[in-house]
């Protein structure tokens, strides 16, 4: 089949060689800061936060936060709106939109008779409140309203990543995987910054790269591994490698070797079934893709058996360990986090609604925690509980709707994408979303900045993935 142009929007131009390639042709007068420059500067915001522990210091987020807003101005300060990516659709932003709307909604003061209907624990608090000022008659949502407003800048700022790598995919879209090779980057450094913290010769030295435990480091890698290993089957599958193809495929598999052994490494459990979650989610959809698939199975077998045996003979003993000691209850002490959840439940059936605010569960957990009464805890270690506490059923939906209209994105892409390139991607980001949704179960990655700041870039990058159908083209 050949392809020919047909009214190609916005100065388009195609490229029809193995396949249709679309890459919007920039006008000098338009376009005065390379786009390149673009993606390095949220490169450099993006490794600021992942190399500070993370982003968790509040000033240390404080500057990304500061550095993403410059660079939103800057950027649609100096595109022309032609230039700009088409309108989101609105399946997808709104899910979005909602969610920052509802968290600013915990923060507006609400009458007692209205807070007595949709939080009546609020309310009693604020009746207490009214016994020591009697003129208080109205009060936000939220239990701790600075800790809901920073968690509201927070998301804030995770949409503004979401917009740009969105406009950065579509300013690079005759190259696809341009958008993500700054993630596969940050973490095969990460990775390799874990092999040298690693001592087989003592036990618990776990990799942790720049981050303060391994299971947030881990959760760093497992969200970038699919990217490092779908890339090499795509170019094996789809192309006749050059050798700066060559070079490119060898360099991201030993990027994945790196973030591999990094996760292994950071003898995080439930980052390692993650991670083997996410990975049998690329090897299924792979090979469901299309049905030509003898190079397919090739590339997939090869990649997957260098998986297989970097797990079974570079698995360090504290690993298995670890594992052991989920097996064996008897013998180990009970885990904190089985306290935690249980009396978060409390928390979560006092606040059933709109919750407490976001990012007030260590203000509001200190009246129902059963143990350990001198000590501060400041997270549930459950993604899924925590967010029920914070933004009640109705906030929670808001999420999870949000998440599950971005997997059918991926998904959608997957069977009616036009490029492999496309495809292929699309597969990357359905298991980078795998892997964090299976470690959300006993972690808080959402709430390390600069891990969700990664989940935003996925988004963004799936939120692209239908730009293929904004070209218009015939067959002949």
């Amino acid at each position: 089949m050949k392809f020919h142009e047909l009214r190609l929007p916005r100065r388009w131009t195609a490229d029809v060689s193995g396949g249709p390639v679309i890459t919007p042709a920039p006008s000098k007068k338009a376009l005065r800061v390379p786009i390149w420059l673009y993606l390095v500067a949220l490169t450099l915001i993006f490794g600021y936060a992942v190399f500070n522990s993370g982003g968790i210091v509040t000033e240390d987020w404080e500057r990304c936060v500061v550095s993403l807003g410059l660079l939103v101005l800057v950027y649609f300060g100096l595109t022309k709106k032609r230039y700009l990516a088409p309108s989101l659709e609105s399946w997808i932003s709104w899910p979005v939109l909602s969610l920052l709307g509802f968290i600013a909604l915990q923060l507006v003061p609400l009458p007692a008779s209205l807070l007595e209907i949709i939080s009546p624990r609020r309310a009693e608090l604020l009746r207490a409140l009214q016994g020591e000022s009697a003129g208080m008659h109205a009060a936000p949502i939220s239990v701790f309203p600075p800790g809901t407003l920073a968690h509201l800048l927070r998301v804030g700022s995770y949409v503004a990543v979401f917009v740009l790598v969105r406009e950065l995919a579509w300013r690079t879209l005759h190259r696809r995987w341009v958008v993500v090779f700054p993630v596969m980057v940050i973490a095969g450094a990460q990775g390799a910054l874990g092999l040298f913290q690693f001592d087989w010769l003592t036990p618990g030295s776990a990799a942790h790269g720049t981050y303060l435990t391994g299971n947030h480091f881990a959760g760093l890698l497992e969200l970038s591994l699919p990217f490092a290993v779908v890339y090499p089957i795509f170019m094996i599958t789809t192309r006749r490698l050059s050798s700066g193809d060559a070079l490119l495929t060898s360099g991201s598999l030993l990027l994945a070797a790196l973030i591999l052994l990094g996760i292994i490494f950071s003898l995080s459990r439930t980052g390692f079934v993650a991670s083997v979650s996410s990975l049998f989610v690329v090897a299924c959809l792979t090979v469901a893709m299309g049905t030509s698939g003898r190079k397919r199975f090739v590339a997939v077998g090869l990649v997957g058996g260098a998986v297989i045996a970097i797990s079974l003979y570079l698995i360090p003993d504290p690993l298995i360990v670890r594992f052991n000691q989920v097996v064996r209850t008897s013998d180990t002490a009970p885990d904190p986090r089985l306290w935690i959840w249980k009396d978060t439940w409390a928390l979560a059936r006092d606040y059933p609604v709109v919750g407490s605010g976001l990012g007030t569960f260590e203000q509001a957990f200190q009246k129902y925690k059963t143990f350990a009464p001198r000590i501060a805890v400041d997270s549930v270690r459950n993604d899924y509980l925590q967010l029920l506490v914070e933004l009640g059923g109705v906030g929670f939906t808001i999420a999870a709707l949000a998440m599950i209209v971005v997997l059918v994105s991926a998904a959608r892409a997957v069977v009616a994408g036009v490029r492999p390139a496309t495809r292929y991607l699309a597969i990357a980001c359905i298991a980078a979303l795998v892997s964090v949704l299976v470690h959300s179960f006993t972690d808080y990655n959402f709430y390390v900045p600069a891990n969700a700041m990664l989940v935003a870039w996925i988004g963004g990058t799936v939120a692209s993935l239908d730009f293929d159908s904004h070209a218009t083209f015939i067959s002949g």
